[in-house]
């Protein structure tokens, strides 16, 4: 047995089957300049939870979880964590897009290129006023001519837009988040190719089948 990452209860896998049952697979969204956002999971219910653990807590299992679910949307380029704030990192020892960004490159040998550079300080958006500015960004090192930038969570796609800007919305081919939330993006459908056949898919860490949500919304 385990213990439920959400809950904490004793499950025969890393979530229990009630929570297994809360989460919802994000539909596919377009961002700035076209680029596509692919998440693994709306930002509600128990992968709000999750996504949380990651980033307050230290508690990196929703990462894996979520790498092995969109791997087999990520192409062979190098991928680029969106940092987070230094007094952050700091503050909470972790930087969830990095680690993300790591657990990708694990499964698909592309190299994690951290060229991105936050600003020693950022006012906090995440779970606040998400009308308050985005910091900027600054590069660090060459960037690569085709990346992917790695996120931990898009609620309305301000802060992964100016990321695409910095890098130059030709590089980026795409973006991967662990959480979308409906925040006005504009969503595609589901995005991954089993979802688009069957209307269901089955996590491979969490050994869940979940239904999402089909509808388009523009």
């Amino acid at each position: 047995l385990m213990v439920c990452l959400v809950c904490h209860r004793l499950a025969p896998a890393r979530l229990c089957p009630e929570c297994r049952r809360g989460l919802r697979p994000a539909p596919e969204s377009l961002l700035a300049g076209g680029v596509r956002l692919v998440a693994g999971f709306e930002h509600a219910g128990p992968a709000k939870t999750l996504v949380h653990h990651l980033k307050y807590r230290g508690i990196t299992g929703y990462a894996d979880l979520v790498a092995a679910l969109v791997v087999s949307q990520v192409p062979p380029v190098p991928l680029v964590p969106v940092p987070r704030a230094l007094t952050r990192r700091i503050r909470y020892g972790i930087d969830p897009g990095r680690v993300l960004a790591r657990r990708l490159s694990r499964l698909t040998g592309s190299p994690v290129a951290p060229v991105l550079r936050s600003p020693l300080h950022a006012r906090q958006r995440a779970g606040g006023d998400h009308r308050r500015q985005v910091a900027l960004f600054r590069i660090d090192g060459p960037v690569p001519p085709a990346v992917v930038l790695v996120d931990d969570v898009v609620t309305t796609g301000a802060t992964l837009e100016a990321a695409i800007a910095t890098l130059g919305a030709d590089r980026v081919l795409m973006a991967i988040a662990a959480n979308a939330a409906d925040k006005g993006l504009v969503h595609l459908g589901p995005p991954f190719p089993e979802l688009r056949q069957t209307g269901r898919n089955r996590c491979p860490q969490c050994s869940s089948s979940t239904t999402p949500n089909s509808s388009v919304r523009r």
